[in-house]
């Protein structure tokens, strides 16, 4: 249950009818692991924070660098070289003391992100590289963890949510085949800040849906953001039949968890 002052700092928040005191409960009572402490990793978890996340469990096994500052936030000059799961807690814990902060400040692979993706109500990927997002695909497909995914380069930014809770939804696999993906960074084509702030936002925003029921969530669509342009476009999603993540070629439903 939430405390008086708890209730006072969400006031605004509980005033929508959609969110209310039950929302801001559930939200409480929620665990988001968030994958990544970097340009979109920032921002979502800062919003997460900011909206009363009971707990986020924080990944990254990068150091904060000079070039990181413009768009991570969460990160300072005097805590270059620190990493920035640690980084980014401490100002995560100044921004909101009601949550409960974890960090795993190193790099993780399938079997150190198992355990991590049980504890978890939702998993918001916002790592920079693609053989991490189908690493995490694959676990949250197992685990029947909903999973909200998120990319940018230069001012096209992408964003879907992936809910394996049912067996009709495609996975990012689906979508993205590893051997079709190119491995794009910001650190050769470059990205904008306010690219970065706006789709990991988006990302918290996807998230706390999910966990509190609020309005509709980005489910087998695929949300395009050209930033430079205003122009916002969403694509459908459907399920491949020979994706070897959900399996449905072999059984007609989604594969074994």
């Amino acid at each position: 249950m939430m405390q008086e002052k708890e209730k006072e700092r969400y006031l605004r928040q509980m005033a929508v009818k959609e969110w209310g005191e039950k929302g801001q409960e559930a939200m409480k009572k929620s665990t988001f692991l968030i994958i990544g402490a970097g340009g979109l990793g920032c921002p979502a978890a800062q919003t997460l924070a900011a909206s009363g996340a009971g707990r986020l469990l924080l990944v990254d096994g990068d150091v904060v660098e000079t070039n990181n500052l413009s768009r991570q936030f969460l990160h300072t000059a005097e805590r270059l070289g620190m990493n920035k799961a640690e980084s980014a807690a401490l100002a995560l814990r100044a921004l909101n003391p009601y949550v409960q902060i974890e960090t795993i400040p190193q790099r993780v692979d399938e079997e150190a992100l198992r355990p991590l993706v049980r504890r978890a109500d939702v998993v918001l990927d916002c790592c920079d590289n693609s053989a991490t997002r189908h690493a995490v695909n694959r676990v949250c497909h197992d685990e029947r963890k909903p999973l909200v995914t998120a990319g940018c380069i230069r001012a096209m930014g992408q964003i879907s949510v992936f809910d394996f809770r049912t067996q009709s939804e495609p996975c990012y696999a689906c979508s993205f085949p590893k051997d079709s993906e190119q491995d794009l960074k910001a650190s050769s084509l470059g990205v904008l800040t306010i690219l970065t702030t706006l789709m990991g936002t988006l990302e918290a925003a996807e998230a706390a849906k999910l966990v509190t029921g609020a309005g509709s969530v980005l489910t087998s669509r695929l949300l395009l953001v050209d930033l430079l342009h205003g122009d916002f476009q969403t694509l459908a999603l459907t399920p491949d039949p020979d994706c070897p993540v959900c399996g449905r070629r072999r059984s007609g439903s989604a594969g074994p968890s």
